[in-house]
């Protein structure tokens, strides 16, 4: 099976933390406009697929007892109830990826599928994704990449994801809370018996979003030329791995968490999904 370049491209977009439920989520619609304000002010005429990969209502389902013991001690006090449901839903999606849970499975696998789905009707895939949302797309291209039926060498039609683009990663991060480690640094799986290409992954950062710099008080994040927190951990181990990680810091006006969700309106997002998939 191979990559026909002449069909129209996909493009996976995987969210973050999210409360709400999948039908809140509009991720996918957020990238198409972005992509096609970039084609239009390009002068282009593209054919393309964007494919939202959702699983909040997954980790609801993971959460469901815990959200029960909120609602039984905050009986009386809807408010309160509203904001510790709110609180579990976000600490829950962190927990259940960081402890890789059996939950954290289901949406590995979930994902893949998804991606092999294009693949297998010989669509080229580039992967968005967003904050946790990151630690999953890069599991499972690791995974993908471990199996000898797929990246063989310098053949791209063998290619299942042709690129990463990751939008306010804790990637660069790596803390310990209450005894769990949060993100741990991932092992990058090489492209074997490839001479001359290589994976690309976009990294896009803004210096005062709290889940890259891990500072939930706005400290700008400590940068040296244009490599963050995920270039400085993980720069020379893609390079080795046949990956090529470039990172691009990005300002918005917005500060704290305000920050971290303004990835989605920014017109270089666009612009850089359009070099990756026709440049």
């Amino acid at each position: 099976m191979s990559i026909d370049f002449k069909r129209p491209a996909h493009v996976i977009v995987v969210h973050g933390v999210q409360t709400g439920e999948d039908e809140n989520i509009h991720s996918d619609q957020q990238i198409r406009s972005l992509i096609n304000r970039s084609l239009v002010d390009s002068h282009l005429e593209k054919e393309f697929l964007v494919k939202g990969y959702l699983y909040e209502n997954i980790n609801d389902q993971a959460q469901e007892f815990y959200q029960l013991i909120a609602k039984t001690i905050t009986r009386g006090s809807p408010l309160t109830g509203t904001m510790l449901n709110k609180f579990i839903d976000v600490a829950g999606d962190v927990v259940t990826a960081a402890k890789n849970t059996s939950t954290a499975h289901k949406i590995r696998k979930g994902l893949r599928e998804i991606i092999l789905d294009s693949y297998r009707s010989k669509n080229q895939v580039v992967v968005v994704a967003h904050s946790l949302g990151t630690i999953y797309a890069l599991d499972v291209i690791n995974e993908i990449i471990r199996n000898s039926r797929y990246y063989k060498g310098d053949d791209r039609t063998t290619w299942p994801v042709q690129g990463l683009l990751t939008m306010g990663s804790p990637l660069g991060l790596g803390l310990t809370i209450s005894g769990i480690n949060i993100f741990d640094k991932r092992k990058i799986n090489s492209i074997e018996n490839a001479e001359f290409s290589l994976l690309p992954w976009h990294n896009y950062y803004n210096r005062l979003d709290p889940i890259v710099s891990g500072s939930l008080f706005g400290t700008p994040t400590e940068i040296d030329s244009s490599k963050g927190p995920v270039e400085q951990r993980y720069g020379p181990s893609v390079l080795a791995s046949n990956w090529l990680l470039q990172g691009h810091v990005v300002t918005s006006g917005e500060q704290w968490l305000f920050a971290h969700v303004s990835y989605w309106n920014n017109p270089a997002i666009g612009d850089k999904l359009v070099d990756m998939i026709w440049g």
